[in-house]
């Protein structure tokens, strides 16, 4: 059973210590108690350390810009036990209709996992998300706001949205 880690509000750990990570295919729109209901990501990871394990559940909320944590009710596990618990966890993401994607990150060199682990937004703190997101006005003075060809991100952000409006007639 996993449990709301309250405290925790984003994971600040070295990258090396996380052996396995999946993360969701797509969002979801779900609502978690003190905020509003909003599209969120959801991720799985195996942290390690020396003969223990922790097995941590992540859900990043896309307009909050925040994340949420859950973690095992009894704590860190024996290494030997660790895979049990990552297969509850995985369970736990499945069961609020999330499909997680194995990121293949433990097979990344220890440079790539570095800079995998550093633009995941589970592991930003809130002020880092804002300074990243701030532009010099004479920066984005420059920045045009409609390109001729288009851009992967906002392929990605078009199909997000045409899959939430699916999903919200869908519930209709």
């Amino acid at each position: 059973m996993f449990i709301q880690h309250k405290q925790l509000k984003n994971l600040n750990i070295p990258a090396g210590k996380i052996s396995h990570l999946h993360s969701s295919s797509s969002s979801l729109q779900l609502s978690f108690a003190e905020y509003s209901p909003q599209l969120c990501w959801a991720y799985l990871l195996q942290i390690s350390g020396g003969d223990k394990t922790l097995v941590v559940v992540a859900f990043y909320l896309a307009e909050s810009q925040c994340s949420i944590f859950f973690v095992p009710q009894y704590g860190e596990v024996p290494d030997e036990d660790a895979e049990k618990v990552y297969e509850e966890g995985y369970s736990f993401i499945e069961s609020m209709g999330f499909d997680l994607t194995e990121t293949d990150y433990h097979l990344l060199s220890e440079k790539k996992k570095k800079s995998y682990w550093a633009v995941l937004p589970i592991r930003q703190s809130p002020a880092e998300k804002t300074a990243k997101v701030a532009v010099p006005a004479e920066k984005a003075a420059k920045v045009p706001v409609l390109s001729e060809k288009t851009e992967p991100g906002l392929e990605k952000l078009c199909s997000r949205s045409l899959e939430s409006l699916g999903n919200l007639f869908a519930s209709m």
